[in-house]
């Protein structure tokens, strides 16, 4: 099934603690983004890849755009980002990828490709607690609960309809899935993901990250 990715690769070094974009930052000396760039490009059914990020980090990625790989201005954010992105899409079927998990496989894929409107997530293994005020307010049980990551794969149309729908509405939602369940009828379906498929997010992810490269190319 052919499709595009919309690979997001905007964002701060603040939870980093970096001086730049933590998308840019090495990962065993290559940058983060890198990797599941790589992975897009090796699968022939990924027609497009469209790097969506800030203006001013673009000649960063020049080296990286040919006639299958393109560069977008994003939004203020995530969710805007991937609206622009959306208008260079051109397949009937697209991936929405954030450019810091880099630990993607083929194989995860190949399984979205399968299912489609579909997203990878793994059960939550810790305890979770409903805060409020600095306070517990109960226990949530976590027999149910799902952590979503990305990629998510969806038809075009329907990602384009809900989000214009969430942007009449002024909707902000955490990722693609939460706007197709609050405005469209489409049951997304769950695929098992990976506990490796982590976000690099704080300097501890970039630690873990390193091990899990080598744990990977070992």
């Amino acid at each position: 099934m052919n499709y595009d990715v919309i690979l997001l690769v905007a964002g701060s070094g603040s939870r980093m603690m970096a001086d730049r974009n933590k998308i840019l930052l090495e990962l065993e000396g290559q940058p983060i983004f890198s990797y599941s760039l790589k992975v897009f490009q090796a699968d022939l059914d990924c027609q497009r890849i469209i790097l969506v990020g800030r203006p001013e980090d673009r000649p960063a990625f020049e080296p990286y755009l040919s006639s299958r790989v393109v560069f977008v201005t994003g939004g203020a954010e995530r969710q805007d980002s991937v609206r622009l992105g959306l208008e260079q899409v051109e397949a009937e079927w697209v991936m929405v990828h954030d450019g810091a998990r880099p630990f993607i496989c083929l194989d995860q894929l190949q399984e979205l490709k399968a299912q489609p409107n579909s997203i990878l997530a793994v059960p939550v293994k810790d305890t979770i607690k409903e805060v409020a005020a600095g306070m517990i307010q109960q226990t949530v049980p976590r027999e149910r609960l799902m952590a979503a990551q990305t990629p998510q794969f969806f038809e075009r149309a329907l990602l384009v309809d809900v989000h214009e729908q969430a942007l009449q509405a002024g909707y902000l939602g955490t990722d693609d899935a939460s706007l197709v369940e609050a405005f469209s009828s489409v049951q997304v379906a769950l695929l098992q993901g990976s506990y490796w498929n982590v976000k690099m997010t704080t300097p501890e992810d970039l630690i873990l990250g390193q091990a899990i490269r080598k744990e990977i190319f070992k």
